[in-house]
């Protein structure tokens, strides 16, 4: 008898190590942990952010602690897991496995740099967490398939709950049993779904995910059970899976290998250019190529179409969005946005710059469209370009195909544009439109010495590097 998918889970995260990761795994790990907190620093100001602040902060403690990613404060790790993950996500500025249809690091670093910091865990012990927790995810998604998130999921969370208890599980160096039954209680933990696109609770699943993926490994370790057969029959992927039988699950089990390749290597990680949802990207893109190469404004245009793959659409639910959170959602904000600025940026989403009237009354010009055709199954997000047409008032037409978005496997983002995302995320953080030249040298000195996060012994001594950089701007500001 074949082993079961549990099995094959306990197998892969007791047998992995840094040391045996492929160097290009690594590196992809390394820096998508970086670029995480980045952007949850980012979010930090959100009203989402302080409200979840303000409602636990009794949640304060002397035990069983972590730091609060923006602020110079330590919560449970519990608690620091909910509001550092809902920062990673509510400006939708972190990054995707097109494989899955998720946003793989925000629950997983979320969970595991608490953990971490609490633990005293190194930089290497950190990514390989990052490396399990990652993995799971993505190959529990690729068994379940895209009818989950058809169903209406939102798969960031459902699968990252299992995928950060995974992670957790490994730092915390359970045992077979105990880590069995960590990943068998988060799975009932497992929700989040799409209706809440648009609002505070989209980036809150990523909060309560790797929230209650530390809350399992906890119960877990305390000698808590949960069912060690809940992949089987019945169990999870028949609950969020929609009407397949369990016989086509367990044939996709059956085939399915950790590791082999890792998924990371086959198919990519797609780093955000854009603040806002990927499935947005590569319109965006086409848009400013177009806007760019033939000189075109907004005034010059009669018409903008856009042709997507076959549930390309789904989150984009706000037509005639009003605020700069249902912008980010919303295939006719952002190309009339990308035409008329040039550039998609996080101030292009403020509810100021939404509702501007030359926007909004150009909004009923942008016609958008599912196509036709089945992508092959592990990547369907690129399987099928994107067809930007732009007419404008004196007959012309100009189109793009656009197959890859900017920051995929296939157009990485430069060292030199990962500097400058870090930057950007950390001048939105202090609320300022420029930073001076010694505060900008500080920001860039802690990208630089994230990038020797394998070379740490404690993930605390970088942590607390940028807490100082914080705690002193706050001062200065009168905050904190």
């Amino acid at each position: 008898m074949s082993p079961n998918l549990m099995d094959k889970m306990v197998d892969f995260i007791n047998s992995t190590e840094y040391d045996n990761l492929p160097p290009e795994l690594q590196k992809i790990s390394k820096f998508a942990i970086i670029d995480t907190f980045s952007v949850a620093l980012a979010g930090w100001n959100e009203s989402s952010i302080k409200i979840l602040r303000d409602t636990y902060s009794s949640r304060q403690s002397d035990h069983l602690t972590a730091s609060l990613w923006g602020e110079s404060k330590k919560f449970s790790i519990e608690y620091a897991a909910l509001i550092n993950g809902t920062a990673t996500h509510v400006l939708d500025y972190d990054d995707v496995t097109p494989s899955v249809l998720a946003h793989s690091s925000a629950p997983i670093v979320s969970a595991i740099i608490p953990v971490s910091e609490y633990l005293g865990k190194s930089g290497k012990e950190l990514i390989t967490a990052y490396v399990i927790g990652t993995e799971v995810m993505i190959r529990v998604g690729q068994v379940m398939g895209f009818e989950h998130y058809d169903l209406g999921w939102h798969a960031t969370s459902t699968l990252g709950t299992i995928g950060a208890a995974a992670a957790c599980g490994y730092l915390f160096q359970l045992d077979e049993e105990k880590l069995s039954n960590a990943i068998s209680i988060a799975a009932s933990m497992a929700g989040g779904l799409q209706k809440n696109f648009g609002t505070m609770t989209k980036p809150l699943h990523v909060g309560l995910a790797a929230q209650n993926a530390i809350h399992a490994t906890l119960l877990a370790d305390k000698g808590y059970v949960g069912n060690r057969n809940v992949f089987e029959e019945r169990g999870f992927f028949n609950a969020f899976g929609g009407e397949k039988s369990w016989g086509h699950f367990k044939e996709k089990i059956n085939r399915m290998e950790f590791g082999k390749p890792y998924d990371y290597l086959a198919n990519g990680l797609s780093i955000k250019k854009y603040p806002c949802c990927y499935l947005t990207h590569r319109f965006i893109y086409g848009v400013e190529n177009l806007r760019q190469e033939f000189n075109l404004t907004l005034d010059d245009v009669s018409e903008i179409d856009v042709k997507v793959p076959k549930g390309g659409l789904l989150p984009l639910i706000y037509n005639r969005p009003q605020t700069g959170l249902q912008g980010k959602f919303s295939a006719e904000y952002t190309c009339l946005a990308a035409l008329e600025d040039g550039k998609i940026t996080l101030q292009s989403f403020t509810d100021r710059q939404v509702s501007r009237e030359e926007i909004q009354q150009k909004l009923p010009i942008v016609k958008v469209s599912e196509v036709g055709g089945t992508p092959k199954e592990g990547n369907e997000l690129d399987e099928i370009p994107v067809v930007v047409t732009i007419k404008t008032n004196n007959g012309n037409e100009y189109e793009k195909s656009i197959k890859h978005a900017p920051g995929s496997k296939e157009l990485p983002m430069s060292d030199e544009e990962r500097k400058f995302k870090w930057m950007d995320c950390f001048t939105y953080y202090f609320q300022e439109d420029s930073v001076n030249q010694e505060l900008e040298k500080e920001i860039i000195h802690h990208f630089e010495y994230a990038g020797n996060l394998e070379e740490m012994d404690r993930i605390e001594d970088w942590l607390s590097g940028i807490h100082e950089l914080v705690k002193c701007k706050g001062l200065q500001k009168g905050g904190f």
